[in-house]
């Protein structure tokens, strides 16, 4: 089938981790996929948006349109696939709630063919206005992330970017406490921390160089929407965690993490990972846990039965998932 795929940016980690790395599986599996950028320009996005009648199905990623221009695309699409991976409704920042938000999401989920949302807990929001929703996980490239010869010093490592650093803040004193270092893959950085400029090719290196992962989150309505990806890059570079009781966190921590919601809770989690015998169990067991279910060949595979599926129905008939 032919695939028209519709982001905001194709340089984003979200689309990076949900589609870049699947592209070559589609057209393995006799698939063609056109992606575009849709442009801030009325006349340019209108242009890209037409372009929804040459595909047999449409993916629109994360982004929420206007009004007009998410109706110009319904009329153009065939078929239409909503694939989102963070809580969406919601602002990331203070004040969380937003009603053009909201009515954006919820228009959107209502009336694509079919939703695709990257965990359980995103697609218990997406049913509130559609019963049946595909999950299809954030997955991971296990192999890059081989775990590595340790730093000499016991360190503590947190990736992320710009938009998220205020999760890490919290807790920056309470790793300092601990003993441990603390290194930051990023493009920006606290004070006193390693600095490491992310990029595609040398981050999971620098991960597994490191000895624990760290994943706090603010307990609010869009940090409780993430999909957990930071964590699971700790497990597959065989790194045990300390994480926040929230969203993801709770969910994915049985695979290699303990909970921490308070400062001191921090602290004492880290310290309890000094134990090195600790840290290889719950390390050896993170790495077996997203080798088992969040593996990038295997949740890609899902990936293009989803779509098959979606495709198969006449126009009209919805999906189910």
């Amino acid at each position: 089938m032919r695939i028209g795929l519709l982001t905001h940016n194709r340089g984003a980690a979200s689309f990076r981790v949900r589609w870049e790395r699947y592209l070559p599986l589609l057209e393995e599996r006799g698939h063609s996929v056109a992606v575009a950028e849709i442009p801030a320009g009325r006349r340019g996005r209108r242009a890209v948006l037409d372009r929804g009648s040459d595909a047999d199905l449409v993916v629109l990623q994360r982004r929420l349109l206007m009004a007009r221009d998410f109706k110009r695309l319904r009329r153009r699409a065939r078929r239409l696939v909503y694939d989102f991976d963070d809580a969406l409704c919601y602002r990331p920042h203070p004040p969380h709630r937003s009603w053009a938000r909201a009515r954006r999401f919820f228009r959107t989920v209502a009336r694509s063919d079919a939703v695709i949302a990257g965990s359980r807990i995103l697609a218990g929001v997406a049913r509130l206005r559609r019963p049946h929703v595909h999950v299809v996980p954030s997955a991971v490239d296990v192999e890059r992330y081989a775990p590595a010869q340790k730093l000499a010093a016991p360190t503590a490592v947190w990736v992320g970017q710009r938009a998220t650093l205020p999760y890490l803040e919290p807790v920056l004193q309470a790793v300092e406490r601990s003993g441990f270092k603390l290194r930051v893959i990023a493009d920006v950085f606290p004070p006193g921390a390693e600095q490491v400029a992310w990029a595609k090719d040398t981050a999971p290196a620098h991960l597994a160089e490191c000895h624990v992962g760290l994943m706090p989150l603010s307990d609010d309505r869009f940090a409780r929407g993430k999909c957990g990806y930071k964590l699971l890059q700790y497990y597959a570079a065989g790194l045990p965690a300390v994480v926040s009781p929230v969203g993801a966190g709770r969910v994915l921590a049985d695979g290699g993490a303990l909970v921490a919601r308070e400062p001191d809770h921090w602290e004492a989690a880290l310290r309890r990972l000094a134990d090195p015998e600790l840290r290889a169990e719950l390390g050896a067991r993170g790495r077996s846990f997203v080798v088992r279910r969040y593996a990038s060949d295997r949740v890609g595979a899902r990936l293009a039965r989803v779509l098959e599926a979606i495709a198969a129905p006449p126009p009209g008939c919805g999906a189910s998932g």
